[in-house]
């Protein structure tokens, strides 16, 4: 019998050292949700047994299964999913969905001839598992490189985010199918799907309201109240329609993206709520659930389980050198390979088919697994057949004000981030030398007015003015961290 603070020991100490142990001894190789797991499974039953997971381990990690949804939702980039696509060229949503129906069409094919050699039961939930990817991995990845704001990096992101949201769509309409066992049941994601559009009316023509804002101050925090307020709702309306709950969570976490400006104070702290507490319980108790005698099947489970790792990869891999014609074949393959990545959503949906029983616990596992290996293959596949994007040097602006206007041995210059322990680091952390007043923050076509709550990001190119010895004690600083 373990103890509930026993068990929750374990947990946080593990969400602790696991960003520590992800930077210090893989070099940002392995990500720390990788090692959150692997520390789950080595202190859990299918490592040393020193603690396992309890009702109210379990009762958080529900709670931050959902809001794992809600931040997938607050990510969502629309500006990016719903701009206008150049002269004689396809919006980037209606590439990203065709994109999404050839994986998922490799997929079925993948996922039918296992079906039809007797390997798996349920060919269809494991067609939209195959045809998911992690935005998770492909953002970093692309951003570390340099790739990120480059076209064929944002076509890249494009794929991921809609793959994610098709999935995500598709298999709580599979699960909510299945368990009713009445296919009009799938209609109630829809009836969800207007509430969301009705709420966001209804919210975005209420956010100015003065009655709010009077009371908005550092101690009301009245903008995270709401934002959990809104997630419970929509929480409590998906198990009233009875349908998936991780639609309600990704449904209010898109309001929330909808309605908030980028890189928001708001959008900050819900960030370091979900970054800094819940998903770390999740995954670590992803780890302590995590059933390593399960995979010790025959032949033909390990045959299959090989069979759908070949095609997390070939259906990108085929969706990509179709769809991304303008680029290299290089290019393409290095594409496929990133984009076949998978963490967060399959974890989601190999629990989900778990739970309904559409999924053996064998499967669900090898699903588990074999999603960590692809974080740990992509990147680097990724990198080894592209290499590092070289960046575009902007051009200084010295000249922009008149020299009397600044104070004696005063310069106006610009530095760039480079160096990633400074990344996800607010402002007011920084420490800036007396001497030394930041004017704006460039992310690439975004300009940000910097405050202390600003967090600053790896490759942001800093616009200051200052002293001449302290800007390039600052140069030297952000180049090495």
């Amino acid at each position: 019998m373990y103890n509930t603070y026993y068990s929750l020991l374990f947990v946080t100490v593990i969400a602790f050292l696991s960003p520590w142990a992800s930077y210090r001894l893989t070099r940002g190789l392995v990500p720390a949700i990788v090692v959150e797991i692997l520390l789950g499974i080595l202190v859990g039953p299918s490592g040393f047994h020193l603690t396992q997971t309890t009702t109210y381990v379990n009762f958080l990690s529900n709670l931050a299964f959902s809001y794992l949804m809600f931040l997938s939702g607050l990510e969502i980039d629309f500006d990016l999913i719903l701009q206008r696509g150049n002269r004689n060229e396809r919006p980037p949503w209606l590439k990203g969905i065709l994109f999404f129906i050839t994986a998922m069409a490799a997929s079925g094919v993948i996922a039918y001839s296992l079906y039809g050699a007797h390997l798996v039961q349920h060919p269809l939930f494991l067609t939209f598992i195959l045809s998911t990817t992690s935005i998770g991995i492909v953002t970093p990845a692309l951003k570390e490189k340099g790739w990120l704001l480059v076209p064929y990096g944002q076509e890249i992101l494009v794929y991921a985010l809609l793959a994610d949201i098709m999935t995500l769509i598709f298999v709580a309409a599979y699960t909510t199918w299945h368990t009713s066992g009445n296919a009009a049941s799938v209609l109630l994601v829809l009836v969800l799907l207007f509430i969301f559009v009705a709420v966001y009316r209804i919210l975005k023509a209420v956010k100015g309201v003065r009655m709010f804002s009077v009371v908005e101050n550092a101690t009301s925090e009245l903008g995270l109240r709401g934002s959990f307020a809104l997630i419970l709702v929509f929480l409590a309306l998906a198990q009233l329609l009875g349908t998936q709950v991780v639609v309600g969570a990704f449904l209010a976490g898109a309001i929330i993206s909808l309605l908030s400006e980028k890189h928001s104070e708001l959008t900050q702290k819900l960030n370091s709520i979900g970054y800094g507490f819940f998903l770390p319980i999740f995954f670590v108790n992803v780890g302590l659930t995590f059933n390593l005698s399960s995979l010790i099947g025959n032949l033909y489970f390990w045959l299959s389980l090989a069979i759908v790792f070949i095609g997390m990869y070939a259906n990108k891999m085929v969706a990509t050198l179709w769809w991304m014609k303008g680029f290299t074949p290089k290019q393409r393959t290095a594409a496929g390979f990133l984009l076949g990545s998978q963490l967060s959503l399959t974890i989601v949906a190999s629990k989900l088919g778990q739970q309904i029983g559409v999924l053996p616990a064998g499967l669900a596992n090898g699903l588990i697994l074999l999603s960590i290996i692809t974080c740990l293959i992509s990147p680097g596949v990724f990198t080894r057949l592209v290499g590092t994007q070289t960046r575009i040097k902007h051009p200084k602006n010295n000249a922009s004000l008149p020299a009397d206007f600044l104070p004696e041995g005063w310069i106006i210059d610009q530095i760039e981030i480079l160096s990633p322990r400074l990344s996800h680091t607010p402002m007011r952390r920084l420490l800036l030398p007396h001497d030394v007043l930041f004017i704006s923050i460039e992310r690439g076509e975004e300009k940000i007015i910097p405050r202390g709550h600003t967090i600053l990001e790896q490759f942001d190119v800093v616009h200051l003015m200052g002293s001449t010895s302290s800007i390039e004690r600052l140069r030297n600083r952000f180049k090495s961290g």
